[in-house]
């Protein structure tokens, strides 16, 4: 099987560390720096690169492209695989406005090859262990979803082109999705400092139904040992608590404490499914482009909570 990866950043050298360990797949990337193109060279047996991913698409054919360039480069290399009958996997966000992933939506139902959008935490096994939590009715239903994600102040410098609400806060918004099963209004949003990414981003928001999220996010700390990731799920009969890379919390009718899969690569399930779905001709995702849409609606709301 050929894959080509597009972009040789940080996220492009992850999906080829992890399909070269899969294996079985004949590799080619595009990324626009000779530097990096000459690392990833030397770093990986690699068929074919180019500067110009259009190019690279027409020569090396493949049958499946892993997009992890910037987001402003993901709908136009999206849209010429999906034209031309190629799966795509898409790393988050999918596009950087809903807009655009609208029109992607549609040209992937025309297409007969199928997009995956990139929100690995559906893939993740102490996610979706929480996530069978809740959907067993140990909790009873649900009344809040709660998250906490911090990373380093670098963050601010690295992606000086993304909003953290784009790049970090997307997703616990998806996951919020995932767990109360419909999309929430904007309540209350804040960011403080304002005006600089290098700072905390808080988001409540309400569903339909009445279900509460609580989201936040900052870009803050001064060293890359951040405090984990921690997802909350408050139901009518108890409540349940993640910390990610460590365990599992119930307070039911009895407290439980379960032990995640430490050893877990989420990236590579992802990329499993991408490659089975190639094989097959059947696509068999935990996360669909509609969700995708879904999630990139609510960040939008937030953003234009902020700049009010």
């Amino acid at each position: 099987m050929k894959i080509l990866v597009a972009g040789g950043g940080l996220f492009g050298r992850e999906h080829l560390k992890t399909l070269t360990t899969i294996g079985s797949v004949t590799l080619a990337v595009a990324e626009p720096r000779e530097d990096a193109r000459n690392k990833l060279s030397a770093d990986f047996a690699l068929a074919d690169t180019d500067a110009d991913a259009f190019a690279l698409i027409d020569r090396f054919q493949p049958d499946g492209i892993v997009i992890a360039t910037p987001a402003d480069a993901h709908a136009p290399l999206a849209l010429t695989a999906l034209e031309k009958t190629i799966p795509v996997l898409v790393e988050k966000p999918v596009t950087p406005d809903a807009k655009t992933l609208r029109a992607l939506c549609e040209a992937a139902k025309a297409s007969r090859a199928f997009l995956l959008p990139g929100h690995i935490l559906r893939f993740s096994a102490e996610h979706r262990q929480l996530h069978e939590v809740l959907a067993s009715g140990r909790i009873g239903k649900l009344l809040q979803f709660t998250s906490r994600r911090y990373r380093d102040a670098s963050h601010a410098d690295r992606y000086r082109d993304i909003d953290p609400v784009l790049m970090t806060m997307i997703h616990d918004i998806d996951l919020a999705l995932w767990f109360s099963g419909e999309p929430a209004h904007v309540t209350s949003v804040a960011r403080r400092p304002a005006g600089t990414p290098r700072s905390l981003t808080a988001a409540c928001l309400e569903t339909a139904s009445g279900v509460g999220w609580r989201l936040s996010t900052a870009w803050l700390h001064p060293g890359t040992d951040c405090p984990p990731d921690i997802v909350e799920i408050i139901g009518a009969d108890g409540s349940a608590e993640l910390t990610a890379g460590s365990h599992i919390e119930i307070f039911g009718s009895h407290r439980e404490r379960i032990p995640v899969d430490t050893k877990d690569d989420p990236l590579r399930r992802e990329l499993e499914c991408f490659l089975d779905g190639i094989r097959s001709g059947v696509l068999k995702p935990p996360v669909t482009p509609q969700d995708a849409l879904d999630g990139l609606v609510v960040a939008e709301a937030i953003i234009g909570s902020l700049r009010r």
